[in-house]
């Protein structure tokens, strides 16, 4: 059984947040090339890279009253890097 479908009767949602490019993190060590750093940029819609607000914000919506009906779900935040439709 998935969590979600355990936790959802008690009230509980279960999310993930599967994200793209983060700059401010040291996810890459200081290992990230400009040429890479451009071409993750590149790929996404709004071609800039996400910021660690942009998982903060979204965070802060998953656990807000108005995502009490939103569970099981990944959400994407990658600027449109990656769709799922």
């Amino acid at each position: 059984m998935p969590l979600s479908a355990e936790l959802a009767p008690k009230g509980v949602t279960c999310d993930a947040i599967s994200e793209g490019f983060i700059s401010g993190t040291n996810f890459f060590g200081g290992r990230l090339s400009d040429e890479r750093h451009q071409a993750l940029v590149d790929e996404t819609h709004n071609k800039r890279p996400g910021t660690v607000d942009d998982i903060a914000q979204t965070v802060s919506f998953l656990a807000s009253p108005g995502a009490r009906h939103i569970t099981g779900q990944t959400i994407h935040v990658n600027g449109g890097a990656f769709t799922t439709r």
